[in-house]
């Protein structure tokens, strides 16, 4: 079986350290070592010394010699002088990082997951202690993942994040996401009769729909604005802040190809332009508004006004 590029990278980290705590020995008894024939680490070794820190001058690449007396020397390292281990920031950011993921409904592989983190744990060096707790929301996670899972409806009580109120709605979970630390439940809401997303740490309570609860929606169905007759809907320039790339996996936008928008870059930092049909321009303006600013109009102008309009009244009540 041919060997996998993370398997040769492995290997190649572990060479310079091994062969630098070895000096002397013949290619022979290192490629013994590491189970590969003497033709490979000859090309592992030829890869090695083109390899260095930015710059990539001749003294800024790994120097080792080995052509002349069949005996290998490191004569200088550079960086990988020693094993490398994960500080204790990067244990602590990969750790936190992976119980975000095993929190997605939906989310696959969780022991998987938690081995990796185990594994973390035991690797990085205890420079860092951080004392780092989230709300157990096992249970909730489980009946979301199961809806997920099964196309089915759940009854959930929600927290709004503009109003002090808890509502009582019924939702068909599709997806989730996290952006920032927050984990997201895409679904369709059926006391909006829309698409709608919820933040899971503002989920009260959430359980199976009754068996009288309504008919689920089709899956895959948009929300009814962007189900109009598409002769008679207009089409919104908008653009996209990098933080929110996940919106064009999740919402019904299409990437713009190109664009002559005044101020339009490139560079995928700067966010991207996409287009997005609509039947009205009330609907377009409440989305947008919905996402927080990670979303902006550029064309039409009139959406655009509206939107600024909707900030300016929110921000400045009454």
């Amino acid at each position: 079986m041919s060997e996998t590029a993370p398997e040769r990278l492995s290997r190649l980290l572990a060479l310079v350290p091994w062969l630098r705590a070895h000096d002397g020995i013949t290619i022979a008894e290192a490629a013994s070592h590491f189970q590969i024939s003497e033709e490979q680490l000859s090309k592992d070794l030829w890869q090695l010394i083109v390899c260095g820190i930015p710059g990539y001058g001749p003294d800024q690449l790994v120097d080792i010699q080995f052509w002349d007396d069949d005996r290998i020397h490191v004569l200088d390292p550079i960086t990988l002088e020693r094993p490398l281990r994960l500080t204790g920031e990067e244990v602590a950011a990969l750790h936190l990082g992976l119980r975000v993921l095993n929190n997605l409904p939906g989310a696959q592989a969780q022991h998987s997951i938690l081995s990796a983190m185990v594994k973390l744990e035991a690797l990085g060096e205890p420079t860092l202690t951080l004392d780092i707790t989230m709300a157990d929301q096992s249970s909730l996670i489980a009946t979301l993942d199961d809806a997920i899972s099964h196309g089915s409806v759940v009854e959930i009580e929600y927290a709004s994040g503009h109003a002090d109120v808890i509502e009582m709605r019924r939702i068909q979970p599709r997806s989730s996401f996290s952006v920032d630390g927050f984990v997201y439940v895409h679904a369709w809401c059926f006391l909006a009769d829309d698409v709608r997303t919820f933040r899971t740490d503002r989920i009260v309570s959430c359980s199976p729909a009754l068996d009288d609860a309504p008919p689920s929606a089709p899956a895959g169905e948009d929300p009814p604005a962007l189900r109009r007759d598409p002769e008679n809907m207009s089409t919104a320039l908008i653009h996209i802040a990098p933080e929110a790339f996940w919106i064009l996996d999740s919402e019904p936008v299409v990437q713009a190809p190109e664009t002559s928008a005044e101020g339009a870059g490139e560079d995928p930092e700067d966010g991207v332009f996409a287009e997005i049909r609509y039947a009205s321009d009330n609907w377009l303006a409440r989305w947008v508004m919905g996402h927080a600013g990670m979303v902006s109009v550029v064309e039409p102008v009139e959406v655009r006004s509206l939107v600024r309009q909707a900030a300016h009244s929110r921000l400045h009540p009454g």
